[in-house]
């Protein structure tokens, strides 16, 4: 598994962490979060590492912040909930309805005596 980098916006002052720089990620600014699993056979950390780095020098090289997001998967629907944008009256039963088949022997009713009888 690769680095995971999202674009964060800043609530408090942060340092950047890229190597030659200084700058202070101000609140309101928005910043590069990138985080490595452990694991990682160049850098062969034991844990996750954790780096935030200011606009200009997450652009330094020519791509642009959103160029470098990772990816993310499409969320599946979980089975058997309704989709958000699915009408609740209009819906399609997963699985077609079966009945259930006969018994092969008469119900017998059971009378039970009362409790406080």
């Amino acid at each position: 598994m690769g680095e995971i980098r999202t674009i964060r916006t800043a609530r408090k002052p942060h340092d950047c962490q890229a190597e030659p720089c200084e700058n202070t990620i101000q609140p309101g600014e928005q910043y590069l979060y990138a985080e490595l699993p452990p694991g990682d056979e160049y850098i062969g950390n034991t844990a996750w590492e954790r780096m935030k780095v200011c606009q200009p020098c997450a652009e330094r090289w020519g791509q642009s912040m959103a160029e470098q997001v990772t990816p993310r998967r499409a969320r599946r629907a979980r089975r058997g909930q309704i989709a958000r944008h699915a009408d609740a009256l209009h819906t399609v039963p997963s699985r077609p309805h079966v009945d259930e088949p006969r018994l092969d022997r008469p119900v017998q009713t059971i009378r039970v005596p009362a409790l406080n009888a």
